[in-house]
């Protein structure tokens, strides 16, 4: 449905959009067809659909449970706490540009060079967190509500010793705040990409109902996550203008139009590939 110039998604981001909106509550499981169903109507083939769900067990996202020869889902205490997160900045994207007191939550860290998978386990990492990078060894965010996640991907990658975290405001001996988010953030992809999905969405027929919706909305949430891990969603007082904020406003309104049919398409999807 989006042809946005980004990466295509992959089969296991794309089961975890399915399984974090439609099984989080804890009642919520799936059976197997029901996810095959889902996961083909998303562009995933029934092998590749197979070997996610597998490793997903693997990794403790899900369990199986069997009845007879059919089996059904549910999600694993470690997926919860996965879906969990990803809910709590999910609503703080979709709530509107946040409030900010001026301060930042800084990092300053040296990773020895040798150690490069450690390296691109915490580039990641702190990307995910929203942090920016403005000078070497330098990374800062305003959410400053971010620190206890920061200490724990700092202590997961052994870092602890060669890393220092502050939260503070700077002072005017340096950079001000909007130099800061033109340093520390490129956006000017992400500012084509989101004008691509508001052009899109705008001239979008809504879905007619059943699966068509069912997909559409699925898709729209991946399209938001893949969004989110790349937009540090700063307030206005360091990005006054921003395109990104209207295409948060855009998804969250489709979301509230699509959401509660397609949460209905899902629970008759799962009664009706219940073995008999």
């Amino acid at each position: 449905m989006f042809e946005l110039n980004l990466p295509a998604p992959s089969a296991r981001s794309l089961l975890l959009t399915v399984i974090g909106e439609m099984m989080y509550a804890p009642s919520e499981a799936a059976w197997t067809t029901a996810l095959l169903h889902v996961l083909g109507g998303l562009g995933v083939e029934e092998h590749a659909a197979r070997q996610v769900l597998a490793r997903a067990a693997d990794a403790g996202w899900v369990v199986r449970e069997r009845d007879g020869r059919a089996v059904k889902w549910r999600l694993a205490e470690k997926g919860r706490a996965l879906v969990t997160d990803g809910i709590h900045r999910s609503d703080a994207y979709l709530a509107g540009p946040p409030e900010w007191d001026g301060r930042w939550l800084l990092l300053f860290v040296t990773v020895p060079g040798e150690q490069r998978t450690t390296r691109k386990r915490l580039y990641g990492g702190l990307s995910w967190l929203g942090l920016g990078n403005p000078m070497p060894g330098v990374w800062l965010t305003p959410h400053t509500e971010r620190g206890a996640e920061l200490s724990e991907l700092v202590e997961s990658l052994g870092l602890r010793s060669s890393a220092l975290s502050v939260v503070g405001t700077v002072h005017d001996a340096g950079l001000g705040g909007d130099e800061i988010a033109g340093k520390a953030w490129d956006l000017t992809d992400l500012e084509v990409h989101y004008k691509t999905l508001l052009d899109q969405l705008n001239s979008l027929p809504e879905p007619r109902g059943g699966d068509e919706t069912l997909f559409a909305y699925l898709e729209l949430l991946n399209v938001q996550q893949r969004f989110m891990r790349r937009d540090p969603y700063l307030p206005e007082e360091l990005l006054p203008e921003w395109i990104g904020r209207d295409g948060a406003a855009l998804i969250r309104a489709c979301r509230e139009r699509w959401g509660r049919l397609a949460h209905a398409r899902w629970r008759e999807l799962v009664r009706d590939c219940a073995p008999r």
